[in-house]
């Protein structure tokens, strides 16, 4: 991809935890800043040179490879602080370093020109230079940072519940209490988490402690934070951090032209002819557990002999990475269609129901292409994003990472026979294409290069 470029904009210099939930949005962002005329110089781990090169952006490697520290990140019992210390806080200095190094490189060749800084929230380049770190050479002051925010709002606020367990949002005098002793019962581990990235940092050059908890403090980055929602799919925060922008959700991405669809496609494509009232009109139930989490017993065979009988629907299921193969013993229902991987945007137009892990990029898929979801997860931000789906009327929440078969029936029934499901979902599609997603990043960026 190639684009005429403007010298009168500034340079921009991306960076993103190397992990595809942390990758994709940014780089939907970067192809149309891109396209736009921006330069963009984008810092990414290795396996995403190609996607990064498809942008138009400038490639710059990050070598390090973060499931080094966790090399089975789908493992439910993971410590979520663990898991913050040594897959993020540790990353920290070779991402710095490249950042550093990038920021002194491009000052040298373009000693006039503005540069500023696009970030994922939790990609950790830009932290040490925040909290007193020396700024690179050649500049005065530390370019501005507009940051992306890839997941849900995660705050410090006794208004809603704390992060973590997918407690449901219900503010009665009774919960709020609750919410409160279990923030103050983890005080503890979040100055911990602090104190282990202060030490990182301190190592880098920082001089100054944070003094927020670790995701205030991300969100507390930049100028700016844009997060690709809108305020009906979080919780209602006492104290939004007003530096949070809502921009809606990521319009769907074109296919790619080569892109070859699987033998049994016109299946599919048949079927959404149909008249909805002709008898042979089936459901389309598309299942995935993401591009991370692998183990398919988790949720995926467990959803195809769950709905293994049903002659009234047709089940896609994708198994998240080219080249995957289904476990040997796993036997194939008539009713079922099985593939190593396809793009959500092919698929999501055709379906009725989508049975997902509840990752973040996956779920505000569903929301683009107005279909309503079971959600089933627990690792990681999952039961959270699981939470806010039932709460803004869009999915049923299994509350499992591992769900039973008659869990599953009984969502994809609760869906199928409930139209309140399907029209919140058409409801919730329409505010966010409204809101020109893209066009308010734009903009946003714009609003931070000429702001004073």
């Amino acid at each position: 991809m190639t684009a005429e470029t403007s010298n009168d904009k500034p340079l921009l210099v991306a960076l993103a935890f190397p992990a595809p939930g942390h990758m994709q949005g940014l780089l939907q962002i970067t192809r149309h800043l891109v396209s736009r005329g921006f330069t963009v110089h984008f810092i990414a781990g290795t396996e995403f040179e190609a996607s990064v090169g498809k942008t138009g952006a400038h490639y710059i490697e990050n070598p390090r490879d973060w499931r080094v520290t966790r090399p089975n990140p789908a493992d439910s019992n993971r410590d979520m602080f663990d898991d913050l210390k040594h897959v993020f806080a540790d990353s920290t200095p070779a991402i710095f370093s490249i950042l550093r190094d990038t920021l002194e490189r491009l000052r040298e060749q373009h000693p006039d020109r503005e540069i500023l800084i696009l970030q994922d929230t939790m990609a950790q380049g830009v932290a040490p230079f925040k909290y007193g770190a020396a700024l690179p050479k050649g500049y005065t002051s530390f370019p501005k940072v507009i940051s992306f925010h890839p997941s849900i709002y995660v705050t410090k606020d006794y208004s809603i519940p704390p992060f973590g367990p997918g407690l449901p949002y219900d503010p009665t005098p009774e919960n709020l209490a609750m919410w409160r002793s279990i923030y103050d019962a983890i005080d503890p581990q979040l100055d911990s988490l602090n104190s282990y990235f202060h030490e990182i940092y301190k190592t880098l050059g920082a001089m100054t402690p944070p003094t927020k908890p670790l995701f205030d403090s991300v969100l507390d980055m930049g100028e700016v934070t844009i997060m690709a929602t809108t305020p009906s799919l979080e919780y209602p925060v006492a104290n939004m951090n007003p530096k949070v922008r809502f921009v809606g959700g990521l319009p769907l991405k074109p296919l790619d032209p080569a892109y070859v669809y699987p033998e049994w496609w016109s299946t599919i494509t048949e079927n959404a002819r149909l008249p909805n009232a002709s008898p042979d009109k089936k459901h389309v139930v598309f299942v995935s557990q993401g591009t991370v989490h692998l183990d398919y017993r988790e949720m995926i065979t467990t959803a195809i002999a769950a709905l293994s009988s049903r002659e009234d629907l047709i089940v896609i299921v994708t198994l998240g990475s080219p080249g995957e193969k289904p476990p040997a013993d796993l036997v194939i229902p008539d009713n079922t269609k099985i593939i190593d991987y396809l793009p959500y945007d092919a698929t999501l137009p055709y379906t009725d129901v989508f049975i997902s892990n509840a990752g973040y990029g996956g779920f505000m898929h569903g929301i683009m292409n107005g279909v309503p979801m079971v959600l089933s997860g627990a690792v990681a931000d999952k039961a959270e994003v699981c939470a806010r789906g039932e709460w803004a009327g869009v999915a049923v929440n299994l509350r499992s990472q591992s769900p039973s078969a008659e869990a599953i029936r009984e969502g994809v029934d609760k869906i199928l026979g409930n139209p309140k499901y399907k029209a919140r979902a058409l409801e919730l599609k329409r505010e966010n294409e409204e809101r020109n997603s893209l066009e308010s990043i734009e903009r946003i960026v714009e609003e931070v290069w000429k702001s004073g």
